[in-house]
């Protein structure tokens, strides 16, 4: 499981994607832990909907664990509930 930091900014963006990169070497859903988010820009958001795209066609996809009001408010203000379902979080 990967906990996602707090700030989910552009200056983390790279971090974010090795750390995604290094969950990836199981084949097998992926499962983040957004409980300490409190922002969430545009560039992470592209990076997670890109994850979750991946996942897809590999027929898994990103386990939502925890709770993020701050991400779930920027992944419907960018209208990106179709790609980003955090419905699945536990």
């Amino acid at each position: 499981m990967l906990k996602l930091p707090a700030e989910l900014a552009i200056t983390h963006v790279e971090t974010l994607h090795q750390d995604i990169l290094q969950e990836l070497t199981g084949n097998d859903d992926v499962y983040l832990d957004i409980s300490e988010v409190v922002r969430a820009d545009t560039a992470s958001i592209q990076l997670l909907c890109a994850l979750q795209k991946h996942l897809l066609t590999l027929q898994h996809k990103i386990i939502w664990v925890g709770h993020s009001e701050p991400l779930m408010r920027t992944i419907t203000d960018l209208g990106l509930g179709h790609c980003l379902v955090l419905n699945n979080s536990n």
